[in-house]
């Protein structure tokens, strides 16, 4: 019997989704957005009202400063984001997101429950609480390992 490969399964289905998201009249026309920037937009989308920083993406996504600023940079050019100072930290500027990330909210979030739908379709909700918990496990044995090594 060949091994299954929990990090493969996962590797895939994210990439699955992706192909979805990407199939969003907005994002497919818009050659320059990239997965990565689809889930910035959507982490952004999800915390509005909130100041977000550089920060704020770096630690959601773990990724490092230097990627997160070249990625923020193209969201700038691509009109999905602007950087704004704030009025009690010269030092810091803000991620407000533009009319245009609107127009892609719309369709993300139209998109986002269509998949859902199609993904949790046959699953009791004991299924899915189930899921949540073996993937709050997963990371918590990967940060467990990250900070032994």
């Amino acid at each position: 019997m060949d091994k299954r490969h929990i990090g493969y399964a996962v590797k895939s289905l994210s990439r699955r989704i992706d192909q979805l998201m990407e199939n969003i009249p907005e994002i497919r026309d818009n050659k320059n957005l990239t997965g990565v920037q689809v889930w910035m937009l959507n982490f952004l989308f999800r915390n509005e009202g909130k100041d977000i920083f550089q920060r704020d993406v770096e630690a959601e996504f773990n990724i490092r400063r230097s990627s997160v600023t070249e990625i923020m940079k193209q969201m700038e050019k691509s009109g999905l984001i602007t950087r704004e100072p704030v009025a009690y930290d010269a030092r810091l500027k803000k991620i407000v997101l533009t009319e245009y990330a609107e127009v892609i909210r719309r369709q993300l979030q139209a998109q986002i429950e269509r998949t859902e739908e199609e993904m949790t379709r046959g699953f009791s909700p004991e299924e899915i609480d189930a899921f949540f918990s073996f993937i709050a496990r997963f990371k918590q044995n990967l940060s467990r390992t990250e900070q032994e090594g």
